[in-house]
């Protein structure tokens, strides 16, 4: 029974990952970043995308991680 609920839990918790990832890259917000300034060299743009893949990549592994 416990075991049910944990996996109803981890499930829940990867889906509310990929909806943020899905609303952090909707056109409207990336349409935000789109300007010809440069953080380090990058292009703000590149460096948004890259900054939200890697949170999405590190929120996964943190509820992977908990989850056994």
């Amino acid at each position: 029974m416990a075991d049910a609920r944990n996996d109803e839990r981890l499930a829940g918790r990867l889906v509310a990952v990929a909806a943020l990832g899905l609303v952090l890259i909707v056109p409207p917000l990336l349409a935000q970043f789109d300007r010809t300034d440069r953080v380090f060299g990058v292009p703000v743009l590149w460096a948004y995308l890259y900054i939200v893949w890697a949170v999405v990549i590190g929120l996964v592994a943190v509820i992977g991680g908990r989850s056994r």
